[in-house]
């Protein structure tokens, strides 16, 4: 049996770094490395003081619904009706929501990571080193 944890918010990350021109994924690609997500246990308010990434403003209406798609992935964990309402803001917001990324750009190798930091969405997605079992799992918050 193999278990897959996050799959579907792995494939959509990835599907909006692919739908990227050369330029857009340059503005997107951070600079830094994060082998692990900043926000967890113990550091619930460390949201970095400057956002970084590529601003929503600047994608394609194609490519602000690859993003909201991604978003949805964690919103539709929660019931219909406040996933509706909680959705329409971030999508609200979308034009000032920055995705961000660093390692490769299909999101599946050791330290592959995403942001997403917009006014009231805050989404990290890291590609971690097997503690149990060997290869690549994902954290997320």
């Amino acid at each position: 049996m193999t278990v897959q944890p996050e799959q579907q918010e792995q494939k959509a990350f990835a599907a909006v770094i692919a739908s990227l021109t050369t330029e857009q994924q340059a503005a997107a690609k951070l600079s830094k490395t994060y082998n692990d997500i900043l926000l967890g246990p113990g550091d619930d308010w460390a949201f970095p003081t400057t956002s970084e990434g590529i601003k929503g403003s600047d994608l394609t209406a194609d490519q602000k619904a690859l993003v909201l798609a991604a978003i949805d992935t964690y919103v539709d964990d929660v019931d219909d009706a406040d996933a509706a309402t909680i959705l329409a803001k971030y999508k609200s917001q979308l034009d000032d929501t920055y995705f961000s990324f660093s390692g490769s750009t299909t999101v599946t190798e050791i330290d592959d990571y995403v942001r997403i930091d917009g006014p009231s969405v805050w989404i990290e997605f890291s590609m971690q080193h097997g503690i149990v079992l060997d290869g690549a799992h994902p954290h997320a918050v």
